[in-house]
């Protein structure tokens, strides 16, 4: 019972404490917009289609757009795991003959 008793009290005295600091009204009316990351479609395509080329292309990293530096790095991981997958299966074809232990 001493700790249920003392189990409340703590948190009503955390909620208390947590109620009494006063919010700043420039933190209530910050634009969270406009530090969300937005994917550049056209950097993701690159991405994915250049990450073979991966040495080549960090070059791409120098072209100074919005979120295009993101988009790629995105693109790129996204490309590696698809060459991931595709050498799954081949690997899968070239061994079995049958990829039908990948099916279920």
């Amino acid at each position: 019972m001493k700790k249920i008793i003392s189990f409340t009290l703590f948190n009503i005295i955390f909620y208390g404490l947590y109620a009494s600091f006063p919010v700043d009204e420039a933190f209530l009316n910050n634009n969270y917009e406009e530090k969300k990351f937005k994917l550049d479609t056209f950097a993701f395509i690159l991405g994915i289609l250049t990450t073979i080329l991966l040495p080549y292309s960090l070059l791409l990293l120098f072209i100074r757009k919005k979120n295009f530096r993101g988009s790629l790095a995105y693109g790129w991981l996204a490309g590696l795991a698809l060459l991931i997958i595709i050498a799954i299966i081949l690997i899968g074809l070239l061994v079995g003959g049958d990829i039908s232990w990948m099916i279920y």
